[in-house]
């Protein structure tokens, strides 16, 4: 009876520190942990983040939070969540983010809060290449805020606290893929106070 009871003490124990180790490796942390490249305020995955040589753990968090990746060949997936002046971005705030067309076939900039679109009563969480409108040298500008604004907007609705973007490269070309780190990646500036 004394050694069943050392066995299912043992297994529990066991189960228990794995299932911690799991908990905590599974956390919520920063991309740049998971063999990362950093172009500026942005962050992507060295490997690709639905590729076979991607850390483990890395592909567990991706199944986890975004059901699946593709590899760097087919997408390029960028991540921030500070301004262009290393604030982070939150959501009683106006910003403006400017870029050009990247090295890619297509792209979108989207908006979360906690791994969700931010409801608004436009549905509108997203721009990509195809719908986002121009400038007249052809660069792109889209405005993030609360409040309506002019042109490409995303608004915010009621939301408070901190959002995260996510810049999608689909169908990168060989500079992107090659050399991400010199990639002209979008500008994210504060408008105003606060």
């Amino acid at each position: 009876m004394t050694i069943l009871l050392i066995v299912v003490c043992s297994v529990l124990a066991a189960t228990g520190i794995a299932y911690l180790e799991f908990r905590y490796k599974m956390r919520p942390t920063r991309l740049d942990v998971y063999d990362a490249i950093r172009n500026g305020i942005w962050t992507t995955n060295r490997r690709g983040e639905g590729s076979t040589e991607a850390l483990r753990i890395h592909r567990a968090r991706i199944a986890r939070y975004t059901g699946f990746g593709m590899n760097r060949k087919e997408a390029i997936y960028w991540g921030t969540s500070v301004d262009s002046n290393g604030e982070p971005l939150n959501c009683i705030s106006t910003y403006r983010i400017d870029g050009v067309d990247p090295d890619t076939r297509w792209w979108c900039m989207t908006v979360y809060q906690d791994q969700f679109f931010i409801p608004n009563p436009f549905d509108r969480y997203s721009f990509s290449k195809t719908d986002v409108q121009r400038n007249s040298d052809d660069s792109w500008t889209i405005k993030i805020s609360g409040e309506e604004q002019p042109g490409s907007w995303i608004p915010l609705g009621n939301a408070t606290g901190s959002f995260h973007l996510t810049f999608r490269c689909y169908g990168p070309g060989d500079s992107m893929i090659e050399d991400s780190e010199a990639a002209q990646l979008p500008v994210i500036s504060k408008e105003g106070a606060p």
